[in-house]
């Protein structure tokens, strides 16, 4: 608003934009002015600055307002002092309702808002206000009004005559944010879907994203979106309070060194037992373990995994329930637990053994408590069940580390008397726990895919006998029960069912790792983030009437739908890449110490980091103006963090006279502190002058008077990033590139790879360009016929299995490869050494600028790097370098296959580096080969010793190139489990893997 002439403004002099004012009558005394500042400084302090915005009475004539320029308006002032101040002190209810909802609001509509109040539904009321950027006072009223509804349920219910309004259903069961004050562990704010943000800067945001969108179909989406934030938080919430039924401290070092003692117990008594005596060393010596002492320890391990699981299972429900439901809903489960340990191995499982935990060795016996306490409840059951499920997560751990341990051992036995044992214990059935108990996890067996236990080729899983209709009987050897243990770890996590991988012994992966989320992915923490990311795709997916995007976004049926069309659009992902044109005084500034605190300038340095800080910051910062005026150089963004939170954004400008602050805003668009906002403002004053092209500088000497006056550069020409990176890096990164492929090791290695062609393309940049241009296939044939021309004992035979190789794709795949000229053969060394050469990789590791590292990489490349890869020097290193990677794929594909003309036969000129990846590459493969090392070595035979662990170790060393003949890494030692590591057959010889091992040591 603006002052009357007859009105004056307080504290005198006030000029700092959003800053809250008095206004009243300029002939009012001291007293009342002096009572009036005080009631604001009341009103800010209670409601936030923003509130000085409604218009507050103030007494003695005076209203707040506020200077320009702040963050926020009189909607978002009105609604903040309606929750401290009620509706009476701040006007007649029309004027407060339009206040709110804009000039269209309705008497109706006041009166529901009103409700809304008295209700305490201060969430629904704030996402109204801000809705009411998109849709009609109507819907709003039927938001504000209707109540569990079916109708508010099931959207499609009323018609496309009568949508359903968002207003109608943030009260429904459904929508309504989670109560968290009848819910165990809950808390007020982190059960609010709308806690922070202002309602005109999410209104925005709705705007943009819905503007193309009809507007029947926008309550469906915002209805969506409103419930999504409501499951993610409550999802949350439940994750957090599962993990605080747990001990803050984990128990199960403690835990597993009790156990050791127990196990010793176990076996002493065993022996005791057996001799019906005190046993001496000797007696000990002499003992044999009988069969009924490993059933026993086998038994053992499954009932303590069952133990640990409805433990497990208990702490989830106490979490999700409360104890007494839990109680009831677990009871038969804990009745069956406890029942599996007798007397003796519950004083065995009890013993106090002085130094170690008091906990009980075994989880069944916490379940035996819980037993006896079902039968004789008392008053103080919560905190007797919450006491006895606080190491649950620790008991499941050892658990499960313990079956780990057992199932191995018992898959490792030789045939023999050990392993019959084994085998029967394996195909007891699992009636009797089920019946007591049931399925811990319905479902999971329908999807267990692991073979049973000592499986044979005609033993398929129980999944797939449920699958066939087969009739079912589950053994413990189907290892159904140590799903159900994962699955329970999983839950208590926070996850929803724990991951497997399959094997010998199934893994059971209960930390599930969070899937990578784009940095333009909308936080579901609150409906501002919600929405404020979203705004920002729709910016850069260009989100408009007649627009591609629209037409997907009109289609979408959710929220969560409509970011998916949002982030698949092609301008989205474009977004991500490139980097901004900085000054020097600019970049110089990155990580530097705002003065006059510890607060940490950082500076936006690619699309990438800003859309980071929207995310985070419930902004448009990563918007498309803001990118596309930071790609030109026309807007720096910079942010003011701390360790772990952004306290605020701004963007520059430069201009003649120094940097212009554009925008200052904190998270959710609202006004910084005060005090920071100084203090960065005077930071921006001390920068250096931004660069004018046009003007020499001030500490150049000025040009002779006879000299001609250099042509000044048009104000305003900014050069792209293919421009810009070219300038600056092409003419250094060429030349340094060239001496790379003249020097000596890199030039013989290209009269390597030219004997790999016809003959017809001649030596050096032509014979690279013939093979860059060649197929997969062909050049698979043109490398098997190197290596056939290269050893003089190979045969036709070994000629024609080599092009077969090559796959089915035939001669048409490729330009012809027939056997090499005489001379013009290489021996499987020189294939490895041809393959292995990096000229631009090391030269741009050198270099250090790492927007150029994926020149060095055989993928397509972006667009502001094509430019500098043309360059004379770049061109040729890159073009030796993506040649010399698919060779090394070449040799991989032809090791894979099983190739004569590499497999087939012991390698001339093998060394240390290939032996190494090529037997990784062949074990992760399982294939084609023999082994040299037991299934879980670790030690490889041979001299020098080595051991495939070792960081320091040549097996280490040969991932990388490993990896580049096609290894897989993540299931390696998997592998080297099932059958340890394997190397050709052919290779191996009559001299064995030794021989081998040493002869490759030689060629060092």
């Amino acid at each position: 608003m603006v002052p009357a002439p007859h009105e004056r403004v307080l504290p005198p002099g006030a000029d700092r934009p959003g800053q809250p004012v008095a206004v009243g009558p300029a002939e009012a005394g001291e007293a009342p002015a002096a009572a009036a500042l005080e009631r604001l400084r009341a009103l800010v302090d209670r409601a936030g600055v923003v509130a000085a915005d409604a218009g507050v009475d103030l007494g003695g004539g005076f209203r707040s307002a506020r200077i320009e320029g702040g963050a926020g308006n009189r909607r978002d002032g009105m609604l903040a002092a309606l929750r401290v101040l009620g509706a009476e002190p701040l006007g007649a209810p029309a004027a407060v309702s339009v206040a709110l909802f804009g000039i269209e609001a309705t008497k109706p509509l006041g009166a529901a808002a009103a409700r809304a109040v008295a209700d305490g539904r201060w969430a629904a009321l704030r996402f109204a206000v801000a809705a009411a950027e998109v849709l009609g006072p109507e819907q709003l009223v039927r938001l504000l009004e209707v109540t569990g509804t079916e109708a508010a349920r099931a959207p499609e219910a009323l018609g496309p005559e009568q949508p359903v309004r968002l207003l109608e259903v943030t009260g429904t069961e459904a929508a309504r944010a989670p109560d968290a004050e009848h819910r165990p562990g809950g808390d007020g704010d982190d059960a609010d879907p709308f806690p922070d943000g202002l309602p005109s800067v999410v209104g925005e945001h709705l705007r943009q994203v819905l503007e193309a969108v009809p507007r029947a179909r926008r309550p469906r989406l915002l209805l969506s979106l409103w419930d999504g934030v409501c499951a993610h938080l409550e999802a949350r919430r439940r994750t957090r309070r599962r993990r605080e039924t747990q001990a803050r401290v984990d128990r199960r070092d403690d835990l597993r060194a009790r156990y050791e003692v127990h196990s010793d117990d176990e076996i002493v008594d065993a022996v005791r037992r057996s001799l019906r005596r005190e046993p001496s060393v000797a007696d000990a010596a002499r003992w044999s373990i009988p069969q009924t002492y490993r059933h026993q320890r086998a038994t053992g391990v499954l009932h303590d995994c069952l133990a640990a699981t409805v433990l497990l299972r208990l702490a989830v429900s106490v979490a999700d329930t409360g104890t007494a439901a839990a109680l009831v809903r677990h009871r038969d489960e804990i009745t069956a637990a406890g029942a599996l340990l007798d007397e003796p191995a519950v004083r065995l499982a009890t013993r106090a053994v002085p130094g170690l935990t008091g906990l009980p060795a075994r989880p069944g016996v916490i379940l035996r408590g819980l037993e006896r306490r079902l039968r004789h409840p008392s008053r103080d059951d919560d905190a007797f069940v919450r006491n006895a499920i606080a190491n649950a997560r620790a008991y499941g751990r050892l658990a499960l580390e313990h079956a780990d341990d057992l199932l191995y051992e018992m898959t490792d036995e030789p045939d023999g008397r050990v392993r019959k044992i084994a085998e029967r214990w394996a195909a007891r059935s699992m009636d009797d726990w089920r019946e007591k108990a049931g399925p811990l996890c319905p479902g999971r067996a329908a999807g267990w895919w692991q073979p049973p236990l000592f499986a044979t080729a005609e033993s398929p899983s129980i999944g797939h006998r449920i699958a066939r209709g087969e009739p079912v009987r589950e053994t413990i050897g189907d290892l159904v029960w140590l799903a159900e243990l994962g699955d329970a770890l999983a839950r208590l996590g926070g996850d929803s069912a724990a991951v497997v991988e399959y094997g010998r012994v199934p893994q059971i992966v209960y930390d599930v790792p969070a899937a990578e989320e784009s940095p333009l992915a909308p936080r579901w923490d609150s409906i501002a983030l919600v929405a404020g990311g979203t705004a920002q795709l729709a910016g850069l997916a260009g989100l408009r009437d007649g627009a591609p995007a629209a037409a997907a976004a009109r289609r979408a049926r959710g929220w969560g739908e409509l970011i998916s069309v949002l982030q698949g659009e092609a301008a989205v992902v474009e977004a991500l890449t490139g980097s901004f044109a900085l000054p020097d005084a600019i970049l110089a500034a990155d990580g530097a110490v705002l003065p006059g605190g510890g607060e940490r300038i950082e500076i936006a340095l690619t699309p990438r980091r800003t859309a980071e800080w929207g995310a985070y910051m419930g902004n448009c910062i990563g918007a498309q103006w803001h990118t596309a005026d930071a790609l030109a150089g026309r807007a720096f963004l910079v942010a003011v963090r701390t360790e772990d939170r952004i306290l605020l954004n701004a963007d520059l400008r430069p201009t003649a006279r120094g940097w212009r602050i554009q925008q200052l805003r904190a998270r959710f668009n609202q006004d910084p502190e005060p005090e920071l906002a100084e203090r960065f403002r005077a930071w921006v004053a001390t920068l250096p002058p931004p660069p004018d092209p046009g003007r020499p500088r001030a500490t150049e000497p000025p040009a002779p008077r006879h000299a001609p006056e250099p042509a000044r550069q048009r104000r305003g020409r900014v050069r792209t990033p293919a421009g810009r990176i070219s300038a600056e890096h092409a003419a250094a990164l060429g030349s340094l590139a060239d001496s790379a492929v003249r020097s000596e090791p890199v030039a013989a290695a290209v009269s390597l790879l030219a004997r790999l062609t016809d003959g017809t393309a001649g030596d050096g940049v032509a014979a690279m360009t013939a093979l860059r241009r060649m197929s997969p296939a062909a050049l698979v044939r043109a490398v098997a016929a190197a290596l056939e021309a290269g050893d003089p004992a190979a045969g036709p035979a070994a000629g024609r299995a080599a092009g077969r190789a090559a796959g089915p794709a035939g001669p048409a795949a490729g330009p012809a490869v027939g056997p090499a000229r005489d001379g013009d053969g290489l021996t499987a060394g020189q294939v490895w050494l041809a393959g292995g050469v990096r000229p631009l990789g090391g030269v741009l590791a050198d270099y250090g600028v790492a927007e150029l590292a994926p020149l060095a990489l055989d993928e397509p490349l972006a667009g502001a790097l094509r430019t500098v890869a043309k360059a004379p020097g770049v061109a040729e290193a890159r073009t030796v370098e993506v040649v010399s990677r698919r060779v090394r794929r070449a040799a991989g594909t032809l090791l894979r296959g099983g190739s004569p003309v590499l497999a087939g036969r012991r390698p001339e000129g093998i060394g240390v580096a290939m032996l190494c990846a090529c037997a990784l590459a062949v074990t992760s493969w399982a294939g084609p080969g023999v082994a040299v090392a037991g299934p879980r070595r670790v030690t490889v035979p041979g001299f020098p010793a080595s051991a495939l662990h070792d960081e320091d170790g040549p097996w280490q060393a040969a991932w990388p190139d490993a990896v580049e003949l096609g290894a897989d890494r993540d299931v390696f030692w998997e592998r080297i489990a099932e059958h340890g590591l394997l190397v050709p057959a052919a290779w191996v010889g009559a001299g064995g893997w030794v021989a081998l091992w040493t002869r490759a040591h030689r060629q060092h």
